[in-house]
């Protein structure tokens, strides 16, 4: 199984199993310049083919503004490469956030917030792959 990686100063992304699996840094503040490193490197490690998509924020808290959160649901590179979108969240924090996004950005592809990440692959593998 081959695997891809890019990184920067506050993610990880790593393709495997055709999924794209997106690890945010603990503490990161991440703003509009941040989502489009982010956006851009995902969108890249696809090489142009839609995939599920999992946000893993489990045990880490980040902030990320409106204008980044934004940019995630209606830049048209990257809800093209995301087939739908799993977030993974183990914190109350962090959970609020995900359904902030969910209700008020209104992502346009499948989002679902799940506490376990081995639900959240089962999600993507038996619904988007």
């Amino acid at each position: 199984m081959k695997i891809e990686r890019r990184k920067s100063e506050f993610a990880e992304i790593e393709l495997k199993d055709n999924i794209v699996y997106v690890v945010y840094k603990d503490m990161s503040i991440i703003t509009i310049e941040e989502a489009k490193i982010v956006a851009k490197d995902t969108v890249d490690i696809c090489n142009n083919i839609p995939r599920g998509l999992i946000i893993n924020g489990t045990g880490i808290s980040i902030q990320m503004n409106n204008e980044a959160r934004n940019y995630f649901a209606t830049n048209e590179d990257y809800i093209y490469i995301g087939k739908a979108i799993a977030i993974v969240v183990t914190n109350t924090a962090s959970m609020l956030l995900a359904k902030f996004y969910i209700k008020y950005h209104k992502p346009v592809r499948p989002t679902k917030i799940f506490s376990k990440l081995s639900e959240a692959e089962d999600w993507l593998k038996d619904n988007f792959s």
